[in-house]
This record gives C-alpha cells, sequence and structure tokens, in this order.
C-alpha cells in the first residue's frame, strides 16, 4: 500500500487474505480467559470431549476376533483441551462482539426462514 499524503482521500483500499504455512480450523466448544497485566483481554479457546483411555482390554474370541471390551484403564471426566490462546485490545474485542453479534443474527433470521 502506497503512503497516503496528509489530507488526501483513498478511494479504496484492497486486502488480500492469505493464508500461513501454520493455518488450521479449529472447533471451539468453549472459552476461558481473563485480563492480561497490560489490560488486554485474553481467551483461552478449547474444546471438550471425553478422555481417551490409556489401556483398554478385550476378549479375543477363539476364531481370533476382538470380543467384548473387559477392562479400561485411564482418566475420568472430561477434557478440556486448549487449542488456542488469543489475545486482544478492547477496540479488537469490540469490532469482534459486533462481527459475532452480526452472524449470531444472521443465524437467527436464517433458522426462522425454516
Amino acid at each position: 500500500m502506497n503512503p497516503v499524503e496528509p489530507g488526501s482521500k483513498t478511494e479504496t483500499v484492497d486486502f488480500h487474505y492469505v493464508k500461513t504455512g501454520g493455518y488450521r480450523t479449529y472447533h471451539v466448544d468453549g472459552v476461558f480467559g481473563g485480563m492480561t497485566p497490560k489490560g488486554y483481554i485474553y481467551m483461552e479457546l478449547f474444546v471438550e470431549r471425553a478422555p481417551t483411555p490409556q489401556i483398554v482390554s478385550q476378549e479375543v474370541n477363539t476364531d481370533g476376533t476382538l470380543g467384548k471390551e473387559t477392562a479400561r484403564q485411564g482418566k475420568k471426566g472430561l477434557i478440556r483441551e486448549v487449542e488456542a490462546g488469543v489475545v486482544v485490545d478492547l477496540k479488537t474485542a469490540e469490532l469482534l462482539r459486533d462481527w459475532l453479534t452480526d452472524k449470531i443474527n444472521h443465524v437467527i433470521e436464517m433458522q426462522k426462514v425454516k
């Protein structure tokens, strides 16, 4: 983008969205966070799931196929696997809120049509 002279007016600017090599799509079941010491908002986005067992024991049938499960060892409860941490300033948080509100309202309107 070329620098703009003070007092001049630009008609349009094109933003090109380029995905980096580390780009991923994240499924998010929830968010946890708070404020940083410098006044930013910090969010940790997580996916919630059952724990993967460490060991599963199963019977082996006489024909070599697996039978019923006989024992399972591993964590109890639920796992909240933190996918990403996001830090935003107040202005960005407001933009994010407004964007989400717009998308939520759009989904609500679409559901009314069905």
